[in-house]
């Protein structure tokens, strides 16, 4: 979260930043008003007006903030990451000068600051006297000793329950469960009717479930590059999944999805699949689809009964170019925006930790065509007590890796070949990506 954005619309951004440029009068993105010196921010994201209402966000800081200007200008206007960081690579090789960017993902940091696009914060922060651990629930992990970005909308991974099959099947909401009680709840509610779990094609993610999990090495490289692939999570993980779909048959099969090429969203709101491990995007993020059942939450199911309960945790950035002239200054807004202006704003669940969670989750239920649907309880529980696993910015090949990897849990799950041979050959093609990618 792709579509070609030609050269006409290449020219309009040029034009539009042109235009920024031009209305300050000076290079620096600063000028005059009644004597006094007026700092200029252009802050490029892709989230359009209608959805982020910067306007009057952007009227709330400056009010507190005189003297500053903020210019909030979405380089796409249909919401697409991807076509989002194409214009930003072309603004940046262009030499425009850039002051705040956001970003979807560290991974995406990385990649501009591999680029010599966004400067380090660590001063800042040192400055301000800020753990970036303590103050932001997402933190990641910094790239060669900096930070490069603070941490603004946290995704938190869960699962996602049809109350009413609970109360069929005469379960609780689960609080605190392990990937056992995860197969015992999927049984018990799997009927003639629906399937008890749906795993989507996510191989990185619903076919790695214990991996994702685990406190650190949850991803299929090591920090350092290395293959992960021989930890004995991905190997527990993928049987995990086997034995739902093929042998207790209370997941959705894997054919299923490929064959008829399901869509999530789709089968639980449908009632076709009582329970998704997926994220807390999925809070608002419906779809064309209304339930007529409350959705219950619960944490990402542990590994270990006796371990705490630790989930992936990501989501949105923001950060400093490197071409910005008034670095201060966006530093300030950075963090203003990364704590009450994400608050304020209301759309999303804040990273920053001292932020109200529950009056910020009741702004966003009530953000929905049907808020009565939402266990807030549950959700506000589960966000509560999850922690965040260890995470880095995976190197630019990971997506190479991922697609080796997807190759053969493939074959596997359509029986095509059995675990040993599938561990193996996934051993070989991810250390074959590694070595052509040193």
């Amino acid at each position: 979260m792709i579509k070609k954005w030609g050269l006409i619309w290449f020219g309009m951004i040029i034009l539009s930043w042109g235009l920024i440029a031009c209305s300050g009068g000076e290079s620096d993105n600063s000028s005059n008003v009644e004597g006094e010196s007026e700092v200029k921010l252009n802050f490029v994201h892709w989230v359009n007006e209608d959805v982020g209402k910067w306007e009057q966000l952007i009227n709330e800081y400056e009010a507190e903030n005189p003297g500053v200007k903020i210019e909030s200008t979405p380089l796409v206007e249909n919401m697409d990451t991807a076509s989002y960081y194409k214009q930003l690579d072309l603004l940046a090789s262009a030499g425009e000068k850039l002051d705040v960017v956001m970003f979807s993902t560290a991974y995406d940091l990385a990649k501009r600051v591999d680029a010599g696009l966004m400067a380090p914060i660590n001063s800042f922060l040192d400055e301000e006297g800020i753990d970036i651990n303590q103050t932001y629930k997402n933190s990641y992990s910094p790239i060669d000793g900096q930070y490069y970005g603070l941490p603004m909308k946290n995704v938190t991974t869960l699962v996602m329950l049809n109350k009413e099959h609970l109360d069929e099947a005469g379960l609780e909401i689960p609080t605190d469960w392990t990937w056992e009680d995860y197969k015992d709840y999927a049984k018990a509610m799997t009927t003639d009717e629906h399937y008890g779990s749906y795993l989507h094609s996510w191989h990185d993610v619903h076919s790695s479930l214990k991996l994702q999990g685990s406190k650190e090495n949850n991803n299929l490289l090591k920090a350092d590059g290395t293959s992960n692939t021989e930890n004995p999570l991905v190997k527990e993980s993928l049987k995990l999944r086997y034995q739902l779909e093929e042998v207790d048959k209370s997941s959705v099969p894997y054919s299923d999805i490929l064959s008829q090429k399901l869509n999530y969203r789709q089968q639980f709101f449908t009632g076709e699949a009582s329970m998704i491990p997926i994220a807390s995007y999925m809070v608002t993020e419906w779809g064309s689809f209304t339930p007529d059942f409350e959705i219950a939450w619960a944490p990402w199911p542990k590994n270990n009964s006796d371990s705490e309960i630790y989930a992936g945790m990501g989501g949105d950035l923001i950060g400093i170019a490197e071409s910005s002239e008034h670095k201060q200054e966006a530093y300030d807004f950075i963090r203003w925006m990364s704590t009450e202006g994400i608050s304020d704003q209301g759309l999303w669940v804040p990273s920053w930790t001292e932020a109200d969670l529950e009056k910020t989750l009741k702004k966003l239920v009530e953000s929905t065509p049907k808020p009565e649907a939402i266990d807030m309880e549950s959700l506000l529980y589960t966000l509560e007590v999850t922690n965040p696993t260890e995470t880095f910015a995976p190197p630019s090949y990971y997506a190479e890796v991922i697609k080796e990897f997807s190759a053969e849990v493939e074959r596997y799950l359509l029986g095509e070949q059995d675990i040993d041979t599938t561990m193996e050959n996934i051993h070989k093609r991810v250390q074959a990506v590694i070595g052509s990618n040193k």
